[in-house]
């Protein structure tokens, strides 16, 4: 998914096929429906038979007792077809729902990876309710309202015709009791679309509010703000209480409408047939007067007539939630999404997987060049028409002032970045097209590395492809590399240690140390990239950070970006970015 995904359809929008799925659901559901007309007929016919005694004089009194049993057979076999339908239209339903779904989190999640780790990124709390709360509210959506909406247009049209066939009065009513409910459905749905989107933004709050003060709880009862910790829960639980209290009035005002109307319809149907069949009233009929039958299955016709507008009115609120979801997961998506790592744009505008011709495993050190590389970020130029070219095995050390764009170099490195135009060459090869094989292949060390929840050892082969492989002695070499040696044996556990999610409970140094002995496992890396890998750290632990990447950088394409003279000093060229877009900026004029 590129950068155009938004433009065919928001996220978690069905495409043509699962369009035409719940189209066929909602008709196999509203099939189910009509099938009641036959039913109620025969209800009607035998028990106007039988209460009429309307049969021959012979055999009076079985006759009667013989239709009701052909009856009860028939309505008993009808209900089972229309228990097989309904529950096929289900299946339907659901399991287009189900792939919506999946669609849905698997854009989210392939942004998430897709995303260069020099950005920001949402916090976990609040991508979570995304990913996981957000994304369930589609499945209620496309499962009851889409097939409702189907129902509805199909089965009122169906029993006001064959209502209409017996008396146009009875029809009359149902006609104008049933349009005023969605009239007033759709005057309640945007108050109940406002404050679904409301609700949903406080539950994204709520929840990266939570883990976050979780996260920092050692840290907040040092320095004694459990107090307003806790008051800031509360005030976060307070919203999300009143946002759902107001989800609900909502819901129950649309559910009051719909019961008032439809009691309305049903009372007025039975008020007129009841003074019809006493002989009070002549009108409505098509010149024949209404029997008793046909007075019984007007009846029964009627409930079904608003049964439809009670299914639609329960499933517009699901309707409410799931475009204010949809549209939530849109604008996340779109955030996110910085250019795919494993596509490229041809010259005529088609799309080519990194899986796909022209992919190869990296193994050796790759030569990198920047072809005629220009970007802009936020409408400010960072590079124009730049090229450089960095050899097979060399040291390339990036220097500039912030925002001059080092980390920006690195996403294209990696593929997380495309510039709007020109080029980034691995050995020859566009680098789009080996995006997979490279992040599987390269020592990586961020600013600000992440560990997971875990033990030592687990964070350490994290990046390595074939951690089973991996020998104890080579975990201790890595280990020995980072200076992070003493670190893990004066641990309780040793490697077996277990740390908090992003490191919790080690210092700032330390999960550098980690990190980059997590790198230095990948032996068989032919590129080594950092990103300010010694910033925030004391003189002792970059020293030693710094020692480990002169010895990682051995026999390896490197590319370190920072602001330490230290790191500026290693062996290798100096790149500095400043005095290149000053001439770049005297070039252009």
């Amino acid at each position: 998914m590129g950068k155009d995904a938004k433009k065919g359809r928001e996220t978690g929008e069905p495409d043509n096929s699962e369009r035409k799925a719940l189209t066929r659901a909602g008709s196999v559901l509203a099939l189910a429906d009509l099938l009641w007309l036959p039913q109620a007929g025969l209800l009607a016919w035998a028990l106007g038979a039988v209460l009429s005694q309307s049969v021959e004089t012979t055999g009076a009194q079985t006759r009667p007792m013989v239709v009701a049993v052909m009856a009860a057979v028939s309505v008993i076999l009808i209900a089972v077809v229309r228990v097989f339908l309904q529950k096929h239209a289900r299946d339907i339903a659901r399991r287009t729902a189900r792939n919506i779904q999946e669609r849905a989190r698997s854009a989210l999640l392939f942004a998430a990876v897709a995303r260069s780790p020099s950005e920001s990124f949402p916090s976990s709390g609040a991508f979570a309710a995304h990913v996981v709360d957000q994304v369930d509210l589609l499945g209620p959506y496309y499962r009851n309202f889409m097939p409702q909406y189907m129902r509805l247009k199909l089965v009122p049209i169906g029993i006001v015709l064959i209502t209409a066939w017996f008396s146009w009065l009875a029809a009359l009513i149902l006609l104008v009791c049933g349009p005023v409910i969605p009239v007033f459905m759709a005057l309640i749905g945007s108050r109940a679309k406002a404050a679904s989107e409301e609700q949903q933004e406080e539950l994204t709050r709520l929840s990266g509010l939570l883990l976050d003060r979780i996260r920092g709880l050692e840290t907040l009862t040092v320095f004694g703000a459990l107090d307003r910790t806790r008051s800031d829960i509360h005030d976060a639980g307070e919203r999300f209480r009143l946002g759902t209290m107001k989800v609900l009035k909502v819901a129950f005002l649309s559910s009051t409408v719909l019961e008032l109307f439809s009691a309305l319809g049903i009372a007025f149907s039975a008020v007129y047939v009841g003074f019809t069949l006493l002989g009070d009233l002549d009108i409505g009929t098509w010149g024949t007067p209404l029997g008793y039958a046909g007075g019984l299955f007007v009846l029964l016709l009627a409930p079904e007539f608003f049964a439809p507008l009670r299914a639609f009115s329960a499933a517009y609120h699901d309707r409410a939630a799931g475009i204010a979801a949809s549209r939530k997961l849109s604008e996340l998506l779109a955030d996110m999404q910085t250019g795919s790592p494993a596509e490229i744009r041809t010259s005529n505008g088609t799309q080519e997987s990194g899986t796909g011709q022209g992919s190869r495993n990296l193994f050796g050190p790759p030569a990198i060049s920047f072809s005629n590389l220009s970007i802009t970020l936020s409408g400010r130029p960072v590079f124009d028409r730049f090229t450089f070219s960095i050899a097979s095995a060399e040291t390339v050390l990036l220097a500039g002032k912030s925002g001059r764009g080092k980390s920006t170099l690195l996403d294209c490195v990696l593929g997380f970045r495309t510039p709007d135009t020109g080029q980034v060459l691995l050995d020859g090869t566009d680098v789009h097209l080996l995006a997979r094989e490279l992040r599987s292949s390269v020592m990586w060390l961020a600013q600000a590395p992440r560990l997971f929840h875990g033990s030592v050892k687990a964070n350490l082969l994290k990046g390595h492809s074939s951690p089973d492989t991996i020998t104890s002695d080579e975990i201790w070499d890595a280990l020995r590399l980072a200076g992070a040696e003493d670190l893990v044996r004066r641990l309780p556990q040793g490697l077996s240690t277990q740390i908090g999610e992003n490191g919790f409970g080690l210092s700032v140094g330390e999960i550098r140390r980690i990190a980059l002995a997590r790198a230095a496992l990948r032996t068989d890396a032919g590129l080594l990239l950092a990103d300010e890998p010694t910033a925030g750290l004391d003189r002792e632990t970059a020293a030693d950070v710094v020692n480990g990447l002169q010895r990682l950088a051995k026999g390896r394409t490197t590319l370190v970006a920072s602001h330490d003279a230290a790191v500026l000093g290693l062996p290798g060229r100096l790149l500095d970015l400043d005095k290149v877009g000053a001439r770049e900026l005297e070039t252009a004029k």
